[in-house]
């Protein structure tokens, strides 16, 4: 922001002691012409001493009487560090504000990022890291714990409803066992399918802390093999729950690959029901 102000203000210091060296040099010829040897001495040498800080920054070194000078380009190092100062000043920022909410949850109820707090925080150390000129290897690998939660969140939002209905059929199972149990028409083998089948569903819901923890581009898939293998569910309803995951297929691979989303509201309203 202020390097043209900069740049400008060299030039018309530079112009300055352009015109005061060439009129010290002219009022020297003009003394040496009319004899007066030890004024026109003074004014070619305060001229050419002008001259000289007027086009000091066109030399990339200046050696002599003990002195080196580096000038080239350090007009564009002041702005570059500058700039650094700035884009450092910026992440202390962002990692002050993140120690204070740390600091303000750990120990409540709501300690977790709601999505839009970490999203915006994400987004914030990306543009940092990003002007500080890291790669995207390093980018993606700082917001890779970020990405993770996400995925995490959403995955668990959308079996809900599958784990959901798979809890209503267990629960009529058991009731079903029960029943049968207080009848003595009920046979042993009733009894066997009956805990088999509530055994499995067990077993199915005990998977989703796994489905939960799956990262990286198996996700997807991960979820959608929970929905397929899942007992006692028909097929129309896994069908539709099939359908869902898949109208997020382009929210959680461009998630994957840019650490960002395309439709930030509707990750709100999904993780939200969570």
């Amino acid at each position: 922001m202020q390097a043209p102000f900069k740049l400008t203000t060299i030039a018309i210091v530079n112009t300055v002691l352009l015109i005061a060296g060439l009129t010290c040099i002219i009022s020297g010829c003009f003394k040496l012409i009319t004899g007066d040897i030890a004024l026109a001495t003074t004014g070619l040498g305060s001229g050419l001493l002008l001259l000289f800080s007027a086009t000091i920054d066109r030399f990339e070194s200046l050696k002599g009487m003990s002195l080196e000078v580096t000038t080239r380009k350090l007009d564009d190092k002041l702005i570059e560090a500058d700039n650094a100062v700035q884009e450092l000043k910026q992440l202390a920022e962002i990692s002050g504000h993140t120690l204070s909410l740390l600091g303000a949850k750990v120990g409540r109820w709501d300690s977790a990022f709601t999505f839009d707090e970490g999203y915006t925080l994400a987004q914030q150390i990306r543009e940092n890291l990003s002007n500080l000129k890291c790669d995207k290897i390093a980018i993606a690998h700082a917001l890779q714990p970020w990405v993770k939660v996400v995925l995490s969140d959403l995955s668990r939002a959308l079996l809900n409803p599958v784990n959901i209905e798979l809890r209503e059929i267990e629960k009529n199972l058991r009731t079903e066992l029960n029943k049968r149990q207080q009848t003595s028409t009920s046979t042993n083998e009733n009894h066997l399918e009956i805990t088999t089948r509530i055994q499995n569903i067990t077993d199915h819901l005990s998977k989703k802390f796994e489905i939960s923890l799956s990262m990286g581009n198996e996700a997807g898939e991960a979820i959608k093999a929970y929905i397929m293998t899942a007992p006692e569910i028909n097929n129309e309803s896994k069908e539709k729950y099939l359908s869902e995951i898949n109208n997020w297929s382009t929210e959680i691979n461009h998630l994957l690959k840019n650490s960002a989303v395309l439709n930030k509201q509707l990750w709100i309203e999904a993780l939200n029901k969570n």
